[in-house]
Formats: structure tokens, sequence, C-alpha cells
């Protein structure tokens, strides 16, 4: 199982760039009156989230973006809107892809809309099969988000919101009794409280994009997405001239010329460039940023996922330098790859980014992960259930956090209590999810997290209606006898499940939420419904998601 913690974010954060706004006068042909000026403040569209286990891609198109007044909802300030190239949500962890950037007026945003193009929806599965256009429904291609905080904007102040399209939630993608999927965007709100502050760590996908002018220490990039970013330039700037196949510099820029940019961003806002490399020529599809998808130890090789969805080999040689989160390092040559599987977010500096195939100068692991069927647990460490490949055990780490996702405030540091909820019961196989933390005293990874990740069984059929916060749910298991488990649910504002009725009326499909005051007339037996739970330390299990079919 591919590990995941399977969100994706969007934070608004300061500008680079103004998207012109004006207010439009009425009067007559010899009157005219001067509209007053807008105060307006900078912020910027970005979008990160983490790999998913079960899709290799999410491709959507993002259309438009809008923040809302909390004094008045009618009124939406268009943060963004065009059409982006094709973004992948799987493949966007530890880096932000800057979407874009805009002045909206100084207020106060309690609420954002993002939208999608539902006709750009392309799925992938892990294996590579490319789900049929035909059988992809985008339930509502549009959502709107609730802010936990403010968005304040002012005019000379910096301002993050952060939101997560939740890939791993089970009603993000459902798959109907037909084999049909589909797409339900959930989304919430991450409040960020280091604020603009943490900005200067996050890692930018890299953008192309063509150069339209220059300064003395800075140049403008068109982007491919149709956005012109300023980004700035510092001696410690790194150049490449890939029509020379040599090392370059800033004096090798010029206007038209094709770039390829890794960029930072300040805490006041402003890009800088951390690698640039340039051509007059169309650049190759090197991305140096991407999850491993495989460790071939045999030959000294990584494959490393790629924007095209094709893996990149990448050569390890005995002097190919390791780090993680690049302040420790982990060693140096071929040895290290067996502490590298996928799952893994790595930025690879190439000696050659033109050579064939690739040979890594370093490997910076930006984010380790490890997960899947928890196969045991104890109070001191727990083991992930690999199919095809050795077993891996991380003892906690010194500082131990866990929860269940969705629920990231709910965190406890009882291990006691994590590995009680391990244990499961036939076909529900405990799953779950960690972010690694390097021990160099042991030369090997500690869980610092663990996340129960939901259950999502098969389907099967309501044989206990809903009574008293319980139902009874019937599925066929993996050994082709019928299993049942009782289900709770919770009724708690804040708390409570996703409780879905998707309902098909002559080929349209519709998806409709089921109000907590609804549940015990339509969570009746024997109605076709799909199943997510959750395991607690006493051992029962918690509905995370309940989708009812209707009309299949």
């Amino acid at each position: 199982m591919r590990p995941s913690l399977r969100t994706l974010s969007l934070l608004a954060i300061p500008a680079l760039t103004t998207l012109a706004l004006s207010v439009a006068c009425g009067g007559s042909s010899s009157t005219s009156v001067t509209p007053t000026p807008v105060a307006t403040g900078a912020t910027s569209i970005i979008l990160t989230d983490a790999p998913s286990d079960q899709w290799s891609a999410i491709e959507v198109v993002v259309t438009k973006v809008t923040l809302l007044n909390k004094t008045d909802h009618t009124k939406e300030v268009v943060a963004f809107e065009g059409a982006t190239a094709k973004i992948n949500l799987v493949d966007l962890d530890s880096v932000g892809e800057l979407l874009a950037t805009a002045q909206i007026p100084v207020g106060t945003y309690d609420a954002l809309r993002v939208t999608i193009d539902p006709t750009s929806v392309t799925l992938v599965m892990a294996d590579g099969t490319t789900v049929p256009s035909s059988q992809v429904h985008v339930a509502g291609a549009s959502v709107l988000v609730g802010l936990s905080t403010d968005l304040v904007v002012t005019a000379t102040g910096s301002n993050a919101v952060q939101i997560d399209f939740d890939l791993g939630h089970p009603l993000f993608l459902v798959q109907l009794p037909n084999g049909d999927w589909v797409m339900n965007l959930q989304v919430k709100h991450r409040p960020n409280a280091n604020g603009m502050m943490t900005m200067s760590q996050l890692m930018f996908r890299h953008r192309r994009g063509t150069i339209t002018s220059l300064g003395t220490s800075t140049f403008v990039l068109r982007t491919d997405s149709g956005n012109s970013l300023t980004v700035n330039v510092s001696a410690g700037a790194w150049f490449f001239d890939a029509d020379a196949k040599t090392p370059g510099s800033f004096a090798g820029l010029a206007a038209g010329k094709n770039a390829l940019v890794s960029l930072r961003m300040q805490a006041d806002g402003t890009l800088w460039a951390v690698r640039v490399w340039y051509g007059a020529n169309a650049l190759p599809g090197w991305t140096p940023e991407g999850h491993v998808v495989g460790v071939d130890q045999a030959n000294n090789r990584l494959l490393v996922s790629t924007n095209a969805g094709v893996p990149r080999i990448i050569t390890i040689d005995p002097d190919t330098a390791f780090t993680f989160r690049a302040s420790q390092t982990l060693g140096t040559g071929q040895a290290v790859l067996a502490n590298v599987w996928a799952g893994f977010k790595v930025q690879v500096e190439v000696k050659d980014p033109l050579q064939v195939p690739m040979h890594a100068q370093s490997v910076n692991i930006q984010r380790a992960v490890d997960g899947g069927v928890i196969k045991t647990a104890t109070a001191s460490a727990f083991t992930y259930q690999h199919m095809l490949a050795a077993d891996r055990t991380h003892a906690y780490a010194n500082t131990f956090t866990w929860w269940y996702l969705g629920f990231p405030g709910l965190t406890s540091t009882n291990s006691g209590d994590f590995a009680a909820a391990c244990v499961g019961s036939g076909d529900v196989r405990v799953q779950g999810v960690s972010d690694l933390v390097w021990n160099g005293g042991i030369s090997g990874w500690d869980a610092g997290t663990a996340i129960f990740l939901p259950v999502a069984l098969p389907q099967g059929a309501i044989s206990s209606s809903y009574n008293g916060g319980q139902l009874g749910f019937t599925f066929i298991n993996s050994a082709a006898t019928s299993q049942t488990i009782t289900v709770n649910l919770n009724t708690t504002v804040g708390m409570q499940p996703a409780v879905l009725e998707v309902t098909n009326q002559s080929g349209l499909v519709t998806v409709a939420p089921i109000d907590v005051s609804a549940w015990a007339t339509k969570l009746v037996a024997p109605a076709r419904t799909r199943v997510a739970v959750v395991p607690k330390p006493d051992g029962s299990y918690s509905a995370y998601a309940v989708v009812v079919f209707t009309g299949f």
C-alpha cells in the first residue's frame, strides 16, 4: 500500500502581481465622476497535497477561486479566474503549486469558494488504469469552504489561509454499484498557526514558462498557466544553460528564453530563485521533485514520479549524498537505498539534467512516510504489513502523536491506546499512515505520528436498521463468507460521520447529504450501502462515512 495523508491545500498569501479592480460609475455625457480608489491587499493562491495509495493521478483544472466577505456573502471577490493547466492533486505534497496572484479589497473574509472544470477530471488508478471519462461523474464542481479563522486582508500586512482537498475522505471518490465513480469535493480549512513565517520553509513546485523581461536582479516569468511572476535573484541562485549543457549565470537570461525555476517565498511575499534552468530551445520535461515509486537496489536506481505520469530513472552513484529535510545526513552512496521506499517525497539534484539516465548528485528526502495495514502494535512499536516488500517495524519517536484522519485536533500521545485500537477483526483490517523521523542513533526511521485511515468496506447492506446511535452492516468478506459488524454513528455536532444518499434517476446520478434527523428513516434494512469505519481503543468501530444507494 502506498502511504498517504492525501490532502491538498490552498493558501492565500501576499502576492507579487496586481489584478486590476475597477468601479464603474454612471452619469451624463457632460458629467464625469472620479471613482474612489479601492484599498487592496496582496494575495496569492498556492496548492499542496500528499500522495494517494489508490490513485496515481487525480487531475483537475481549477477555473476560479473567490473569497467571501464576512459581513455579506453576496460579495465574492475573485482571487483567481481562468483555466490552469491540469493539476495532479496526488503529486503535490511537500511542495507548493503557485496557482495565481491578485490584489483583493482589504477586509475580513470568512469563506472561500473553489471551482473546477467538471469535464477536466482524469482519474488514473494506482496500477496505471485510466477510468473512462464516461464513468466519471462530478457531483458539484464548486465547493464553499468556511474558514475556522478569518482571513483579514490589509494593505500592508501578510496573510495566510490554508484549506485541504481531502483526497483520503471516503466520499471524495465513491464507486457506484455499476462501477462508475462520483467525485464529491471534500474540502476543509486548516488553520496555519505560524502564518507567513512558514512560507520560507516551503519549496514551490518548479514553474515552467517564458522570460518576458529582466531587471538588474529580477526577471518576470510568464508561466505555462498564464500567470506573470516577478522573481528576485540573489548571489546564491544556481543557473544551468540547457543549450550549452553547462552551468550558466543570470547574465545568460534573456526575454523570450524558456525557463524552469525553483522558487522560495519570503515572509514578505517576495519570490526568490533557488535554481534556474534556461535555454532558447524547449527545455526537457525535467522536474526535480517527485514521489519515489520504486527502489531498485540491485541496479542502484530510484524511480521517481513525473508530471507526465511516467516514472523517471535516477541512478544513485557512490558519491550521491542523502539528507532528510536538508539538515540531517543519512549517508552517502548506494547503501542508503535500503532506507528509502515508495511513497517518499524527494528533491533530486542531478549532475546533468540532460543525461539519460540522470545521475543524482544529492537526494533530499522532504517527507518520509510509511503506511498500510497495521499488522501488530505494542506500547513500544508497531509494524506495517507490506505485500510486495518486507514488513517494517517502527519504534515510537520521542514525541509521538496519533489521531483519526480528518480530526487532527483530537490527538493522543498514549501509545497503549493506539495499540489497543489496532486489533481489527476479519476484513476490518486497521490501516494507518505515519510521518517518519530519522533516528541517527540507530540509523533508521522512527514513527513521529500515526493516523488511522478509514477502512472502506466492500459494498453490502444494512442488516439492522439505525437505532440508538448504531446500525448493523453485513458484507461478503475476502473469505467469501458473510461478515457483520456493529457500526456506531456519532451524533455530536462536528463529530458526525458523513452520511450521503446517491440516487440514480433514469441515468442521472445525484448526491445529497442525509441530515442526522433523517438517519432513522434512511438508514434502514436492507438498504444497499457502503461503509467506512475507524477503530476505537475499546474494540468498537465508528462510522467515518456511510453511503446509501437508491435506484441502482
